[in-house]
């Protein structure tokens, strides 16, 4: 039995979120694209115009320090749609801290989203996965994912803020490409 716990982020999570984010963002070799603080999470997630909702997995400090529950991982999602097959959910990030992995956390955690996508009436869960991160890509399809890139092609595309306002500007409202 797991000794992990799946809850509904609250606000006063933030903290713990945004430091698990940055060590995801380590974890990716990617920590330079850390741009938001645990206010923006706030606002984002638990204000007036949410953008996000947020599981978060609780167990025993894995250092044997302090008492209770600490939060160990987190799951970040939202709904998007499909044009084909309507209603969906995105599973922006799913983390555990590196001394919980392999017992049932991050599992327990994909499991409740994907609970909750279903209550929610949605067709498909989405995720990425970098390349080279071939232990999470082999749970995802002995799990039942499939990698989209491989099996249909698709790409995954992105433009930042930056790029977006140039693409804006250059268009001159003509809607010419």
């Amino acid at each position: 039995m797991s000794t992990y716990s799946v809850r509904v982020a609250k606000e006063d999570d933030c903290e713990d979120i945004m430091r698990l984010i940055i060590e995801l963002a380590e974890f990716e070799k990617l920590p330079e694209q850390v741009r938001i603080t645990a206010d923006v999470l706030r606002k984002d997630g638990f204000g007036e115009d949410r953008y996000f909702h947020c599981l978060v997995a609780e167990g025993t400090s894995p250092d044997g320090g302090g008492e209770g529950r600490v939060v160990v991982g987190f799951c970040l999602y939202y709904y998007i749609y499909s044009t084909w097959e309507g209603k969906s959910c995105y599973m922006e990030d799913l983390y555990v801290i590196p001394q919980c992995r392999g017992k049932g956390a991050g599992t327990a955690m994909w499991v409740e989203v994907t609970k909750i996508a279903l209550s929610k009436g949605c067709c498909r869960l989405h995720w990425a996965v970098l390349d080279w991160n071939t232990p999470a890509i082999d749970l995802y399809k002995r799990r039942g994912g499939v990698d989209l890139t491989e099996k249909e092609g698709w790409h995954l595309f992105r433009m930042t803020k930056t790029v977006m306002e140039q693409f804006v500007a250059q268009s001159d409202g003509d809607g010419k490409s």
